[in-house]
């Protein structure tokens, strides 16, 4: 049985034939794409008709960049993103407990406070949580999970005491000029921290895998990442592929400091999709979160004499898994936010593909690109390095940009026209957890660049909105190696479609991320559906 598409406005995201009347999907696959006529003729008494009802249909969102189980994950902790004090942050997480009817030794997890937006404008301490409760672990994740506080408690179950030292790639915060520790940990600390917490048990966590699956579909996503696989998650994912969980796609990516083999182990899910599940290669993170000042910067934050954030690896160990995923011919992620951790990412690829006769780097990722600089960019484009841009930042976080970087390098956040200048692929993503993964807001944020307060953040840095939504798309595809697949409404191509209720190209700019979705669709299967249309 066919399906046809019509009635409706068809963005085909293929420039030499942006729209179309009609499209039919047959066995999971567009068969033919064009006008009415031309595609209807197709048709016979036994296949279905989906009228469109005049909405905008363009190929499925695809996620370049975000923690899918991470996502999944946090459905369980109280979202703190509302509180505006300490106060407000010990009620929530009283309140969640209660209602989650926890008990006296369950960890109490909260997730998604900014310290950047809170009346105290600082990190809440370890006192300030034992007010949640001194007989419970408590722990709080920033916004950008680069950090967090623990409180009393949980300290103690992980034995961290005066007498831990920090670790190379993170830090403890401690009290006054003392050894104590004060609760907050970040980066490879927190990390640490994290990697030894309670998770959910395996059916609870796949119950919440097909929740999550919910969300991002409810955003027109159809394809997704996880960003960071140990072996354990690995297990997880691969367990959900083979149980029928999964109706996305999921691209995994191998934390290549703890789980290199993995594509060697399980073969079947190498560079292909097993059970709506492939290893996309490898991923490493090379610093930390400018918001919260852990980016690896060139030049100092605004008012901190000589502190420029820090690296997570040397050069030589930066180069030794370069040289690795090469050697395996797996695409790299790393994720890069300041200038000097995206030089250290250029510079040491640069040096590996100089030393070999073989140039092709499988499409490494830049993701996040935050403050990576305009002659950085020219530098990767000549050896084909994709930047995925978090543009999202430029309405979150775009005022503390602006104060932590000052007006020149703050308001070249995410340099999203320098790419398109350059003829780059460039890709977004929402790296949720952190923020939900809403394609129209960002798409949003790369058009209009306005922060919160509604300042603009690099008039000089807008693209349009075909542009904006080639990242989301056709891009998208691109950097998966799924281009012959997805990102574009073609002949051949899988049957993965977005419905919007409104066409972002001619809507106007300042209300791309009022766009609703009405339908995704995942190989012709309707995955979300928001309202009613009609199926012949």
């Amino acid at each position: 049985m066919k399906t046809f598409y019509y009635n409706g406005t068809i963005i085909t995201m293929k420039e030499s034939a942006l729209y179309a009347e009609a499209v039919c999907v047959e066995d999971g696959r567009i068969r033919e794409v064009g006008n009415a006529d031309q595609v209807m003729k197709l048709k016979t008494d036994t296949d279905q008709v989906i009228d469109l009802q005049g909405n905008t249909m363009l190929p499925g969102f695809v996620d370049a960049h975000s923690h899918f189980v991470g996502a999944a994950n946090a459905m369980t902790q109280c979202d703190l993103s509302s509180c505006s004090n300490f106060a407000q942050i010990v009620e929530a997480m009283k309140d969640f407990a209660k209602k989650r009817n926890l008990s006296k030794d369950a960890w109490i997890m909260g997730c998604n406070y900014d310290q950047n937006f809170l009346d105290e404008r600082r990190h809440p301490d370890r006192s300030v949580l034992d007010e949640i409760s001194r007989t419970n672990p408590v722990v709080i994740i920033h916004a950008s999970s680069h950090m967090g506080v623990a409180n009393s408690m949980g300290l103690m179950l992980q034995q961290i005491d005066e007498r831990t030292a920090d670790c190379p790639g993170g830090r403890y915060g401690r009290e006054g000029e003392s050894r104590i520790p004060d609760g907050y940990m970040e980066e490879k600390a927190f990390l640490e921290f994290q990697s030894k917490l309670p998770m959910p048990s395996t059916e609870e966590l796949l119950d919440l895998i097909c929740e999550a699956q919910r969300m991002y579909a409810g955003y027109g996503i159809t394809t997704v990442q996880d960003g960071m696989v140990g072996k354990p998650l690995f297990q997880l994912l691969k367990y959900a592929s083979e149980t029928g969980r999964l109706k996305l796609d999921v691209a995994g990516y191998a934390d290549i400091t703890t789980a290199a083999e993995l594509p060697e182990e399980e073969p079947a899910y190498a560079n292909r999709y097993c059970g709506r599940f492939k290893l996309g290669g490898y991923k490493i993170f090379l610093d930390g979160s400018p918001q919260g000042k852990t980016a690896w910067m060139t030049a100092p934050y605004e008012g901190d004499a000589g502190y420029c954030g820090y690296p997570v690896y040397t050069d030589g160990e930066l180069e030794k898994y370069i040289g690795l995923a090469l050697d395996k011919k797996q695409q790299l992620l790393a994720h890069c936010n300041g200038d000097a951790a995206a030089e250290q990412y250029i510079a040491r690829f640069e040096k590996v593909l100089n030393e070999r006769k073989e140039k092709d780097l499988h499409r490494a990722v830049m993701v996040h690109a935050q403050l990576v600089r305009k002659d950085q960019l020219r530098r990767m484009a000549e050896i084909g390095m994709i930047p995925s841009f978090f543009v999202a930042h430029t309405y979150y976080w775009g005022d503390i940009h602006l104060k932590n970087f000052g007006l020149q390098r703050g308001s070249q956040i995410s340099p999203v026209k320098d790419a398109v200048d350059y003829g780059m692929k460039y890709t977004f993503h929402q790296d949720t957890p952190v923020i939900p993964p809403d394609m129209m807001r960002t798409v949003w944020s790369a058009v209009n660049r306005r922060s919160k307060t509604g300042k603009i953040i690099g008039e000089n840095q807008k693209i349009s909105v075909l542009d904006a939504l080639k990242a989301i798309t056709i891009h998208g595809a691109y950097q998966y190696s799924e281009e012959t697949e997805k990102g574009s409404i073609e002949s051949n191509k899988l049957a993965d479609f977005v419905v919007l209720d409104r066409n972002p190209l001619k809507v106007p700019e300042e209300e791309l991320a009022d766009i609703r979705v009405v339908m995704t669709i995942k190989e012709n299967q309707i995955i979300y559906e928001n309202g009613e249309m009609d199926h012949e």
